[in-house]
């Protein structure tokens, strides 16, 4: 029996039984799914050696005999970088493509991914582990706003609803007004969206009226949340916000937050999960390898997202492995004259200022030689509120990050602020949070 079979059986239990498919995962000892694990990559590896134009001539190139390989390990410095894969998409495949999923372009690049309808059908098949670690049963009522586009959400959830057996409605991304006029219709008690719609539908619903508690709600679209989101968001629907972490490049979930909320369970069945050069925290770099896609396997991707693993086992008894909420991108970790600094160094300080709005980004730009933070906050109460923001974020910069301070002090640094009008930073899914504009021309 390999892998792919013991996770079909796996989904079958499932689908009879929510609560026997979470006993079965528990009694399940981790050296089985890593063993058979190890046989699905191999299998994989093969494949990609025979069929893939790409991966023939990296292998060569890195002097790699497949035949010897048995461990990811065996790879060495193997690995596949995102440039590689959007210059040339097809020539990773080993199979017939029936589906293509982009992603956002967050950072002004597509990546195209192909796979077939089998496997994405396989893929919504695992949604019933969601289904059953959030207790759903067949009298809850569920939405989802997803978007659909080229990417993967909107037609991912749609596919994994069915298998729920419960009521829902796939709308994509309708405004949040008008969602919140058809609740008392339709009692919806579970709500999953990307957490910019769900920020937002909390909004229209604080100015309107709660017109009832939630259930859950689910989040995802990539990007995480924030503590304050997070806080706002459960606190007045009175409901957990669980979040799940997911790739166009993945294909399906990577992870997911169970109840406790506390890091993102992996997908241990599918996929191998690497941190590349952890630092001193543990954080670094994702790599996935793919163990089961015959159509556009993917091995040692780099995901440019960046993350711990934590190590304790996490008391719902779930085996799967934990990552922390993601600190961000590698390519958002910039280092300057206050360090390396990264979204999570700025969410310590942004985070405790009330007035703010979720979206914010800072820009690392160079002015008269000299290294400049530029503060992009959208805020919730207009330029009233411009003077006491600033005072506020530069007061938290010298408590929190006491270097950065005396670097500012000293002349090595400035901080200047912008306020740009609500709803515009985001210019798609996903918000960089930082940007190294140094050699752009906007800096001086």
């Amino acid at each position: 029996m390999d892998l792919s079979l013991i996770a079909e059986f796996s989904l079958r239990i499932g689908s009879l039984s929510p609560q026997g498919f979470i006993s079965y995962l528990r009694a399940l000892p981790p050296a089985v799914p890593k063993q058979l694990r190890q046989i699905a990559f191999r299998r994989t590896l093969r494949l990609a050696s025979e069929r893939s134009d790409f991966y023939r001539r990296k292998f060569l190139q890195h002097g790699i005999k497949v035949g010897k390989v048995r461990r990811l390990e065996d790879l060495g410095g193997f690995y596949i970088e995102p440039e590689e894969l959007r210059e040339a998409p097809e020539s990773f495949l080993c199979g017939k493509p029936e589906v293509a999923i982009e992603s956002s372009g967050t950072t002004g690049h597509v990546t195209r991914i192909f796979m077939s309808q089998r496997e994405l059908d396989y893929n919504a098949r695992q949604g019933i582990l969601l289904k059953a670690i959030y207790g759903i049963s067949g009298e809850d009522r569920v939405l989802s706003t997803f978007d659909y586009g080229f990417c993967l959400d909107g037609q991912m959830i749609q596919r994994v609803l069915p298998y729920w057996g419960i009521f829902e409605l796939c709308v994509g991304r309708v405004d949040p007004a008008e969602i919140y006029r058809r609740m008392s219709s339709y009692r919806f008690n579970i709500v999953m969206s990307g957490t910019p719609w769900l920020l937002r539908f909390t909004e229209v619903a604080e100015a309107e009226g709660r017109p009832y508690p939630l259930k859950l709600l689910v989040g995802g679209g990539g990007g995480g949340i924030t503590t304050r989101a997070r806080t706002r968001i459960e606190t007045f629907w009175e409901a957990p916000l669980c979040m799940t972490y997911g790739s166009t490049e993945a294909g399906t979930l990577l992870g997911f937050e169970c109840l406790r909320r506390d890091g993102y369970h992996l997908n241990e069945f599918d996929f191998y999960v690497e941190v590349l050069d952890p630092d001193d925290e543990g954080y670094g770099e994702l790599v996935i390898t793919t163990v089961h896609r015959s159509v556009m396997p993917l091995i040692r991707y780099r995901t440019r997202d960046v993350a711990r693993l934590i190590p304790e086992r996490c008391p719902c008894g779930l085996p799967f492995r934990r990552i922390s909420p993601l600190r961000g991108r590698s390519d958002e970790i910039v280092a300057s004259v206050w360090g390396n600094v990264h979204p999570d160094f700025f969410e310590k300080i942004l985070g405790a200022v009330p007035d703010i709005d979720d979206d914010w980004q800072v820009a690392l730009r160079e002015k008269d030689g000299k290294q400049t933070f530029q503060f992009r906050l959208e805020v919730q109460d207009g330029e009233s509120q411009h003077e006491k923001i600033k005072a506020q974020v530069l007061a938290l910069i010298k408590r929190e990050h006491r270097l950065a301070w005396q670097a500012y002090e000293q002349g090595l640094a400035d901080v200047e602020f912008v306020f740009p009008s609500k709803g515009t930073l985001r210019k798609g899914r996903k918000l960089l949070r930082i940007v190294d504009e140094r050699r752009s021309p906007h800096s001086q």
